[in-house]
């Protein structure tokens, strides 16, 4: 049997300063939501970004996330973020979720996985993202 040979690829890793921008719009986002502000969450998207939420067709596009979003109930959003890694083009962002209602009932918590991308003018955007509930399917 032949043997495989292996290729040494070295990969620059995200800077801190990549991993503070991205962790600082993440907080920026959650708190914009809370308030009913929508934008935040909407900017962060590519325009071709590809939206897999839970029960639903794929979303293709800034358009098509913006009708998602603005059609989406009035609940607060919580993140918390478990890991970034990546390299100085990409980065892959593993987190948590929580809606509650305004009185702080639960609605819903689960995980995420988000792809972002630096675009040519050194800012991160959103190309993909997925969510899933943690919680079991209603009977």
């Amino acid at each position: 049997m032949k043997k495989l040979k292996t290729l040494a690829i070295i990969v620059s890793g995200l800077t801190e300063a990549d991993k503070q921008y991205i962790l600082d719009l993440t907080t920026t986002v959650q708190d914009n939501w809370n308030k009913g502000n929508r934008e935040p969450y909407l900017d962060r998207f590519s325009p071709e970004a590809v939206f897999m939420a839970p029960n639903m067709e794929t979303l293709i596009g800034k358009d098509a996330i913006r009708d998602f979003a603005n059609g989406f109930p009035d609940l607060k959003l919580k993140y918390s973020i478990i890991e970034i890694m990546g390299s100085s083009e990409y980065a892959y962002l593993r987190g948590g979720y929580l809606l509650t209602t305004p009185a702080d009932s639960l609605v819903d918590k689960g995980k995420f996985l988000s792809i972002w991308k630096k675009n040519p003018e050194n800012i991160w955007l959103l190309t993909h993202d997925m969510f899933s509930s943690d919680l079991p399917l209603a009977k």
